[in-house]
């Protein structure tokens, strides 16, 4: 048995791909550029999560995927800033587009079994922590999808235009902030996005996806509340006041 254990190991070590998503732009954060491309203590916001990502066990292959006009900055963050080689895609138009992109992109090392699943995550989540990228990678390797969540608590359903619902049978634990990495068997989640692709489905994020193309069940993970997603100036602000209250690396 513990051959075994150890035989199955070696077999998914380095299996995985991280996928990193930048197509944001910095309009909402008051900058001129795309913010996965500012400074967060001494390196851009993209590299947190990237290198994150890379340090995860099983994680053997990353994909940054930006928009054609950001190209120079990736090959600055590759250059520079990351731990581990980077392989740098332009995205589309959409977020489901660049997740296509990626995802073709790794399709022959998917078809040929050297990649068996694929985290999508978000460059403007910078604090994702090792921890939980590795729970995700883990619990989408159990069960074929895994998204980390929040429950979300202190709301109430609403009933017609102007009332509330006490007695809504819904559960209200049921509610999830979802954040990113999400995590999928790779061709699973590869032929859903084709399948969309061919329907014009458009989803919310990766999850929606799998849910709308396949059976396979994705569970939650229990997410961070550091691993929030930079959209105004005060998310950055936070951010630094997080790595410095957290003592986290800069370098």
């Amino acid at each position: 048995m513990k051959q075994t254990r150890r035989s199955r190991a070696l077999r998914r070590r380095g299996r995985a791909a991280g996928v990193v998503l930048a197509g944001g732009s910095g309009t909402r954060v008051g900058a001129g550029i795309n913010k996965a491309f500012l400074p967060l203590a001494g390196r851009s916001i993209a590299s947190w999560g990237i290198n994150t990502l890379g340090a995860v066990e099983g994680v053997g292959i990353l994909v940054f995927v930006v928009r054609p006009e950001d190209l120079e900055h990736a090959r600055f963050v590759a250059a520079r800033e990351t731990d581990r080689p980077l392989e740098i895609i332009p995205g589309g138009e959409t977020r489901q587009d660049s997740e296509l992109m990626a995802l073709r992109h790794l399709a022959d090392r998917i078809d040929a079994g050297t990649i068996d699943t694929v985290l999508i995550h978000d460059a403007a989540r910078p604090l994702v922590s090792h921890g939980l990228a590795s729970a995700v990678l883990h619990a989408a390797r159990e069960h074929g999808g895994a998204v980390p969540g929040i429950p979300v608590t202190g709301i109430a359903p609403v009933q017609g235009a102007d009332g509330l619902a006490p007695g809504d049978p819904r559960t209200l634990d049921a509610l999830l902030r979802v954040q990113t990495p999400q995590g999928f068997h790779a061709a699973t989640i590869l032929d859903a996005y084709e399948a969309a692709a061919r329907d014009g489905f458009v989803g919310t994020d990766t999850a929606s996806c799998a849910e709308e193309y396949t059976a396979a069940p994705v569970t939650w993970v229990r997410g961070e509340e550091t691993n929030f997603k930079i959209t105004y100036a005060q998310d950055l602000l936070l951010a630094q006041d997080v790595v410095t209250a957290l003592g986290l690396r800069t370098g």
